[in-house]
């Protein structure tokens, strides 16, 4: 959970630094055009990324039944394909993504032109995440998450220094104010930095002896075969996903274009991040549960791998009583930290982020189970789950309530609340059942 929120700051250094930027119309801007940038990134990013899905459920398979040999095989295989992968995702991603963010980016056409740069210079980062995301899966599988942690601080360290320079500019070093475009550049260079940080680990001798990984004769086609046929429904899921909020993005660019300004655009992402720092510890505790339920099923112990799932469903809610309470009692406050330099924003984003709060103990049950029915090989029913959802509920309900009623952010956040919830629903009767718990890797 540390790791990823560490790594959940990598990306949110971007939007809190360049909300800062002097010229307040300037930081308005940047931050609507983040609000694209970003969804897209990871929308590319994520789908290759999702090798980390097969990778992490097979090798604590291989764990739990003591072929550590077997487990590293996994790994060399997941990073061959992370290799590939994140290369042909690097090239696809650069292409497309001045025609994409040009129809997605209604607010203004400033909106436009700064998240195409800052999104194509993020695209460079691909192969590195990719196989860093393949290297985190192998060490989270073996319950070596501490491995990550250190790579996500060394990477948000050299982030928000190099931020700092690029951003704002360091005329004693000739370094001009780069804003927006600096960001770009510099969370991509800690991406490759965070791949090399997994590498080096993953040669240590007390790895590379009991593991073996790096073999030539360990290049399986069936292996690898798994590891994609897992990798497509969960990466599809995650594309699935970032096109919903994609579109709803635009959806609130129609709402700043008829207004005038980026204000809404600008408030969406920051309530974006905020909720980031809900999800992405809940999809860290979703994956330590994924190990467990896959470790479980593994040694055969169906029932402990359920218990597993419904206790972390149970701690997660706790925890997000008490966030939410946060949400609900100071919404223009935090927006504020995202924001400081446009009251605006944080007046725009208020009644949507006392909204979220109302949703957040389904977001638990959505987040962590999916993870959990990761580990159980459960990955097309996710990705089937995500799609009806997001192109059946959130797309056109936020259309239909946002710019069509008049209802305008309240309304595209109403719809994502019915969305959030039907999530926890649908992954929570799943898990209920027992299908889950015969699905053979």
């Amino acid at each position: 959970m540390l790791a990823m929120i560490t790594q959940f700051f990598v990306n949110a250094a971007d939007t809190f630094m360049v909300g800062r930027l002097a010229d307040k119309d300037a930081a308005t801007v940047a931050q609507a055009a983040l609000g694209l940038g970003m969804p897209f990134f990871w929308a590319v990013g994520g789908f290759f990324s999702a090798v980390s899905f097969g990778t992490q459920a097979m090798t604590a398979r291989r764990y739990a039944e003591g072929r550590m040999d077997k487990a590293g095989q996994v790994l060399f295989n997941s990073v061959t394909v992370a290799t590939l992968a994140g290369i042909f995702g690097m090239i696809v991603g650069y292409l497309i993504t001045p025609g994409a963010i040009g129809f997605l980016a209604t607010a203004s056409p400033e909106q436009a032109q700064l998240g195409s740069d800052y999104t194509q210079l993020r695209m460079i980062g691909v192969p590195a995440m990719v196989i860093t995301f393949s290297y985190k899966a192998f060490f989270d599988g073996i319950g070596k998450t501490h491995v990550h942690l250190w790579a996500a601080l060394t990477m948000n360290v050299v982030n928000v220094i190099v931020n700092y320079f690029l951003i704002y500019g360091y005329p004693a070093l000739g370094i001009p104010e780069m804003g927006l475009y600096g960001a770009g550049i510099a969370s991509a260079l800690t991406t490759y930095i965070g791949s090399v940080i997994m590498l080096v680990v993953s040669l240590r001798p007390e790895y590379l002896k009991k593991y073996n990984f790096y073999r030539l004769a360990h290049l399986s086609r069936s292996i690898m075969g798994r590891i994609i046929r897992l990798m497509v429904p969960s990466g599809s899921a995650t594309v699935i996903l970032m096109a919903g909020f994609l579109l709803f993005m635009r959806f609130v660019g129609d709402i700043d274009a008829a207004e005038g300004g980026n204000v809404n655009s600008a408030a969406t992402k920051a309530i974006m991040d905020t909720a980031a720092l809900c999800f992405m510890p809940l999809i860290a505790f979703g994956t330590a549960t994924a190990t467990a339920v896959s470790q479980s099923l593994g040694v055969g112990k169906k029932n402990l791998a359920a218990r597993y799932g419904w206790e972390s469903v149970r701690v997660g809610i706790l925890a997000m009583l008490v966030i939410g309470t946060c949400f609900a009692l100071w919404p223009e406050e935090i927006i504020s930290i995202w924001a400081p330099n446009d009251p605006a924003v944080a007046q725009a984003g208020a009644t949507s982020l006392r909204m979220i709060a109302t949703a957040l103990p389904l977001m638990v049950v959505g987040l962590v189970l999916s993870q959990a029915l990761y580990g159980a090989g459960a990955n097309t029913f996710v990705m089937v789950v995500e799609g009806v959802l997001h192109f059946g509920v959130l797309v056109p309900l936020s259309w239909f309530l946002g710019p069509h009623l008049g209802y305008g952010m309240v309304g595209v956040w109403a719809a994502a609340m019915v969305y959030v919830n039907l999530l926890g629903l649908a992954m929570g009767i799943k898990f209920y059942s027992k299908g889950w718990r015969n699905i053979r890797l």
